[in-house]
């Protein structure tokens, strides 16, 4: 198992070279490890993801703790980086400062922070209400200063470009990089020519969300990474895909009464599912520290 400090020094080191990374997104360690196990190089802890595991909408009602304890989960059982989604970090300047902190001990390798006013809702909701730009500013100054390990990646993210546009939230990122911000990032909704024009013009790296809102323009990957994009990122993918699943399961057992035929197409099988969750690994360890044990 590579240690933290390798696996984000590994991180800032791709994050240099040409090729676009693509980050499916989790709220759970089940869909890190799967994403892991289907060959991708980081995961994306969603906060819509880890709400939407806690039965409720992206509004915020999460708290730090149980968002430090999710993203622990999930570092726990990857080798891959593990990108955090941190909401406005929770509060003021001081909050961000303690989100670092919290996060950064949780082994994440990047956490993206917005510029939203409390209280906080999806980026592709209506209504939202934004911080200002100097307040942003201060925020990912605070972010970087509370960092413990310099490989440690602070995304600026912002959502003006919804009520003043593209322009607007590239005078926005300017400022995040110009703080410091390592990736920035910014939110619809906005057109294909928008979408372009802000990949394009972007101040630093920039993370790219192809959402299931659709609230952007989903682009596919390959154009992503001609534009110039530095990340992919799928957030709700696996979480909209999931619910789908199960819910299609449900149905099945109320109206057949078995899933027999359902899980010859639809489920994956528990042996399979024993060995991606690490049951290999387990008893490995048993068998090799039990035997040592008896000796």
């Amino acid at each position: 198992m590579p240690s933290i400090s390798s696996i984000r020094d590994s991180f800032r080191k791709r994050l240099a070279q040409k090729e676009i990374i693509v980050v499916p997104g989790t709220g759970d360690a089940m869909g890190a490890r799967l994403t892991q196990a289907a060959g991708f190089e980081a995961v994306y802890m969603s906060g819509y993801a880890v709400e939407g595991s806690f039965g409720k909408p992206d509004v915020g009602l999460v708290t730090l703790t149980e968002m430090a304890q999710r993203a622990a989960q999930i570092v726990d059982v990857v080798e891959i980086p593990v990108i955090a989604d941190a909401d406005t970090g929770y509060g003021d300047v001081t909050n961000v400062m303690r989100t670092v902190r919290e996060l950064e001990r949780a082994g994440v390798t990047a956490l993206q922070i917005e510029d939203q006013a409390l209280p906080k809702k999806c980026g592709s909701m209506p209504g939202k209400e934004l911080v200002t730009t100097a307040e942003m500013v201060g925020k990912i100054r605070a972010a970087l200063d509370a960092r413990i390990d310099p490989n440690l990646l602070i995304i600026g993210r912002t959502d003006v470009a919804a009520s003043k546009g593209v322009d607007a939230a590239l005078e926005r990122l300017a400022a995040f990089s110009e703080a410091g911000a390592d990736i920035v990032m910014a939110t619809g909704p906005y057109s294909r020519e928008g979408a372009e024009r802000l990949i394009k013009n972007s101040p630093g790296p920039l993370l790219y969300l192809n959402s299931e809102t659709f609230t952007m323009p989903m682009i596919p990957v390959p154009e992503l990474e001609q534009l110039g994009a530095k990340l992919a990122v799928f957030c709700l993918s696996l979480v909209l895909a999931a619910a789908y699943g199960m819910r299609n399961a449900l149905q099945q057992i109320k109206t057949a009464g078995s899933t027999i035929e359902f899980h010859k197409h639809s489920m994956i099988p528990t042996p399979e599912f024993n060995q991606l969750m690490g049951l290999d690994e387990i008893e490995r360890q048993r068998s090799c520290f039990g035997q040592e044990g008896k000796q």
